[in-house]
């Protein structure tokens, strides 16, 4: 019934990586979210403007955690889900640091525009069929786009050939969502005073993942600092009142809390493909 319908069809090179954080917020019992200290206070201007992240997040998830105020909606919707999916394969395997050998520029990874490709029925596994609503507005339509149910979560990674176990879901489908609520709300801290509120705020209106792709940030802090790479990373573009602002999202690993729960970093920032992109990140870095 609602696998006719349009969907995210999840993505498949980041689920190895949600598959083993499953395991490790099996306990977990409540959502910490906190902020750690900006090192950017102590840094220099040129420190502070090429590699000290201006917004982290650390996210430990709970399986039961649900995004606050949104609703359950049924499964038939034709709204869909904000997230790349072939990232979730990388999600899955957070602990692993290797990766199937693919050209960066090879798209393989689903992405906004293939949403609306109805994809088969897999198995018929007794999940729920629920979809959440997010907080994040879609362009260029009346509603929000719509995060994928359990069922259609679990039926993606098996027509990908992945042997998901469905007992998983309850903590992966949080999880998923929970960590695309927080990317939009530093999208928002982002975007607060540029002028988006003048047309009811800002819209999401595409976005695509590439785990294999690093940005020159996370790359320059890896070779300079020795920092961990990101496990993943999100292009998201955002509709500012008619204007195009692309923002990329590096999400990183930390090992697990004394309770076991996973936790996760978001670097969320504004492109510098663009002039806005490059005035946004001065303004950051001066503190305007």
């Amino acid at each position: 019934m609602s696998e006719d319908q349009p969907k995210c069809p999840v993505d498949h090179s980041t689920r190895e990586k949600w598959l083993a954080t499953a395991a490790k917020a099996e306990k977990a019992k409540q959502t910490k979210s906190t902020e750690p200290a900006r090192p950017e206070q102590t840094q220099s201007f040129f420190s502070k403007l090429f590699w000290a992240p201006p917004k982290t997040s650390q996210i430990q998830p709970s399986p039961s955690t649900k995004p606050a105020g949104h609703p359950a909606v049924p499964s038939d919707s034709d709204a869909v889900c904000p997230v790349d999916h072939d990232a979730r394969k990388t999600w899955l395997t957070a602990g692993k640091t290797t990766f199937a050998p693919e050209a960066v520029e090879q798209d393989k990874s689903c992405s906004s525009s293939d949403l609306d490709k109805p994809s088969p029925v897999v198995e018929d596994v007794d999940l729920p069929e629920q979809r959440e609503i997010s907080s994040i507005p879609r362009t260029g339509a009346e509603s929000n786009w719509i995060y994928p149910s359990q069922k259609q979560f679990f039926n993606a990674m098996r027509r990908k050939d992945w042997n998901p176990e469905a007992g998983d879901m309850k903590t992966i489908v949080p999880i998923h969502n929970m960590v695309n609520e927080r990317a939009w709300n530093y999208i928002l801290m982002w975007e607060r005073g540029q002028g988006g509120d003048k047309c009811g705020g800002v819209q999401l209106t595409s976005f695509k993942g590439d785990s294999k792709k690093i940005t020159p940030r996370a790359r320059i802090r890896n070779l300079i600092s020795g920092a961990d790479l990101p496990f993943d990373r999100h292009d998201w573009v955002v509709d500012r009142c008619g204007q195009r602002v692309d923002y990329v999202i590096d999400f990183y690993s930390t090992p697990p809390s004394a309770e076991g729960e996973p936790a996760f970093f978001l670097d969320v920032r504004p492109k510098l493909n663009t002039l806005e992109g490059c005035r946004m990140r001065l303004f950051k870095a001066l503190g305007i």
